[in-house]
């Protein structure tokens, strides 16, 4: 493995696609599908070391993240393992080169905000401050969609990630951005909403196989783990995708519903009841839980810093029209009652997740 100390900005990008280096996103899929560099691969950090065998041992791996935190987290795994890694810091967030694959696709459409459009001193006036990603954009789609084409929305946020966040969004949902503009401590966004596109002369009578939904196996019984799930997911729906959760195993104990009534059970069903959570909310964490103690500390960094609670998200996926699914195999097994369940989720097999999964271009376990 190299020792050079050579470090590396995101906008040194540009030089390594032109020299065919190997760039590596490690953000997770529905941050990459917004917008990305083009030409590099997309593995998760939280994926990565479940992944090694795909990356390349005998080239350098240039990697980078939203703002440079996952991806130095990355470097640091890939060493470890024996690989030549380096982080492009910064993150993508900063970067200002030509081979933006977001901006590619904007130069084909015509955005509202080029026409100079005047911003309505009407508008709806958002308040977002202290939400972290996703929230901000969650509030977007959720205000959006209660608005008639023409109408403008402001909205006030503190996470300076969402300036590249909305700008993507509005390129895949057909909307505008009138301003965006980024403050000291806060950014303020103006969006105007669009009536859908109608198609073109002939394009009502073309054949077209679309395959835009999501599904996710969910496993872990985790709730570090649970939650990038249902962050994935309701990132991926606000964003116009179908997304199908199937929970098996110890998944299921993320969807158990804290209000059931109680079981008499017996046996073998009696003790699996008793040693897995009730709810979401006594999830364990999958490192450094300590006897429950840090699952409860995390939870509480989460509230100080208005980070939705793995109950919230859940809640927000179900209005967002998220479709979940318990694996009525696994419910057996771990002696799961259909009435033990949120009221919210279906209940069906591996051809119900598979059938979706057909229609979907991304498909993820955690």
């Amino acid at each position: 493995m190299s020792n050079t100390k050579t470090q590396y900005h995101i906008n040194d990008a540009d030089r390594l696609v032109e020299a065919n280096e190997y760039l590596l996103d490690v953000r997770e899929p529905f941050e990459y599908e917004m917008g990305h560099i083009a030409e590099a691969d997309n593995v998760s950090v939280n994926e990565i070391e479940n992944r090694l065998d795909e990356l390349p041992k005998d080239r350098k791996i240039h990697v980078y993240c939203q703002r440079g935190k996952r991806g130095a987290n990355a470097v640091e795994i890939l060493q470890t393992n024996g690989f030549d890694a380096v982080n492009l810091e910064e993150g993508y967030s900063a970067y200002t080169g030509k081979y933006d694959r977001v901006q590619e696709t904007a130069a084909a459409s015509e955005n509202v905000s080029e026409e100079h459009v005047e911003i309505d001193p009407n508008r709806v006036k958002v308040e977002a401050s202290g939400l972290q990603c996703p929230g901000p954009l969650l509030k977007v789609n959720e205000v959006m969609g209660e608005l008639e084409p023409g109408q403008q929305m402001e909205i006030t946020v503190t996470d300076f990630g969402f300036c590249t966040d909305i700008e993507a969004w509005a390129r895949k949902t057909g909307h505008s951005v009138l301003k965006n503009e980024k403050l000291e401590d806060r950014v303020i966004v103006v969006m105007q909403k669009n009536a859908p596109k109608t198609k073109s002369e002939g394009e009502g009578h073309q054949m077209v196989e679309t395959k835009d939904g999501a599904t996710m196996v969910v496993f872990s019984g985790d709730m570090d783990k649970a939650l990038a799930s249902f962050i994935i997911a309701t990132g991926a729906k606000s964003m116009g995708k179908d997304v199908t959760m199937f929970f098996t195993f110890w998944g299921l104990n993320v969807i158990k519903d804290p209000n059931a009534p109680k079981k008499n059970k017996s046996g073998l069903d009696k003790a699996f009841s008793m040693m897995m959570p009730k709810s979401a909310s006594k999830l364990p964490i999958s490192n450094m839980n300590m006897f429950g103690m840090g699952s409860k500390m995390i939870q509480y960094v989460m509230k100080k810093k208005k980070v939705d609670a793995l109950t919230e998200m859940i809640e927000k996926a179900d209005q967002l029209g998220v479709k979940m699914v318990a694996c009525t195999m696994s419910m057996d097994i771990m002696a799961i009652d259909e009435d033990e369940l949120l009221p919210n989720v279906n209940f069906g097999g591996v051809g119900t997740y598979l059938g979706d999964a057909e229609n979907g271009n991304l498909n993820l376990f955690i």
